[in-house]
């Protein structure tokens, strides 16, 4: 298995993650740089969606080139 190419895959899935994050972010606010709330929570919210979001795509990033790879060394 090409580990070098698991791992790119997962980085870059995972920075097509952070942006889709925040673009979630961006359309759950009216204003992004005008904070409705007070909370400390609710103003490090839009970070916390792109962390997740790169979470999220590294996870599927590295399950599809795994996936991929197996396939690869089935056909031999």
């Amino acid at each position: 298995m090409n580990l070098k190419m698991v791992l790119l895959s997962g980085v870059l899935t995972a920075l097509v993650g952070s942006v889709i994050g925040l673009a979630s972010a961006r359309i759950g606010q009216r204003d992004f740089y005008q904070l409705r709330f007070e909370s400390q929570y609710y103003q490090d919210l839009h970070s916390k969606y792109a962390l997740f979001g790169a979470g999220i795509g590294f996870a599927v990033g590295i399950a599809q080139e795994c996936v991929r790879e197996l396939k690869t060394q089935q056909k031999d």
